[in-house]
C-alpha cells in the first residue's frame, strides 16, 4: 500500500492530515502490519526500532541515499 499525503507547508497542519489518514485507513502505526514506513520531512509518527540498525518510519531521501551508494545493492 502506498499512500501521498500533500504538506501545507505547515507542520502542525501537515501531522494533523497524517494522522487523520491513518485513522481512516485503521492504520495502527504501533503496531507490525508494517515492516516500514517511509516519510518525507518531519512528521509525528512513533519511531519504533526494529533492530539496532533499523527504525520503522524513515525518510525518504535519507534511505534513498544510503541505498543508492551502497555498493552490495540494493537490501
Amino acid at each position: 500500500m502506498r499512500a501521498y499525503l500533500y504538506i501545507t507547508g505547515d507542520l502542525e497542519t501537515d501531522n494533523l492530515m497524517l494522522d487523520e489518514w491513518f485513522q481512516k485507513n485503521h492504520i495502527s502505526r504501533r503496531d507490525f502490519e508494517f515492516n516500514t514506513i517511509y516519510v518525507n520531512g518531519c512528521n509525528n509518527l512513533p519511531n519504533l526500532k526494529l533492530d539496532e540498525e533499523n527504525r520503522k518510519v524513515r525518510f525518504i531521501e535519507e534511505e534513498f541515499m544510503k541505498r543508492k551508494w551502497n555498493e552490495k545493492g540494493l537490501s
